[in-house]
């Protein structure tokens, strides 16, 4: 794909990753989770209910170590627009992308807490309103793809997301909000 025909506008166009670069984030990116990592998630829980709250005494933390994040190969066509940009800020009509550094990838999906609320999901992006760009990765790829599904920050899980691609370009061509796709 000529990725620079595909974007209406390009707010911010990143340099590419180099090869070197890619390949690193391509091992790196669903490496299982890191002690490190596993205490940081964890140390951050808090009881959200005030003591006075019934539901105070029903709070139970959950556990990061059981967390795994997809170990799948990223679609080809993501792998290529990183190439591009690695990350960035794009618009066609009233869709809008912000999609995460390679750096950020990994950190993203786990402050967000996807592997805890979306098992098997991904987000490589936003789009400024607090709706994710989800590759859903719960079955293999087709045709080299995963479908893409949106959902809302507070409202993370597949009961509640919406499809709104079948590929990374289709979503990347597409024009409406997510907040429209979401609220069809």
């Amino acid at each position: 794909m000529l990725w620079s025909t595909v974007f209406g506008k390009e707010y911010e166009k990143k340099k590419g990753l180099a090869k070197d670069d890619l390949h690193r984030f391509l091992s790196e990116w669903n490496s299982p989770m890191t002690a490190k990592e596993i205490a940081e998630i964890t140390e951050r829980q808090r009881n959200p209910f005030p003591v006075t709250d019934p539901l105070y005494s029903q709070y139970r933390p959950f556990d990061p170590a059981r967390w795994t994040i997809p170990n799948q190969k990223l679609p080809n066509s993501y792998i290529e627009f990183l190439g591009y940009s690695n990350g960035g800020e794009f618009g066609n009509g009233d869709r809008y992308f912000q999609f995460f550094e390679a750096a950020e990838l990994r950190k993203m999906n786990l402050a967000y807490e996807f592997p805890q609320y979306m098992s098997g999901a991904v987000s490589f992006g936003m789009d400024g309103c607090g709706n994710h760009y989800i590759f859903d990765m719960r079955e293999a790829l087709r045709d080299g793809e995963y479908p893409i599904v949106a959902a809302h920050s507070g409202n993370l899980g597949y009961e509640d997301c919406r499809k709104v691609a079948d590929s990374f370009a289709e979503l990347c061509l597409g024009t409406t909000s997510l907040d429209d796709e979401l609220n069809k």
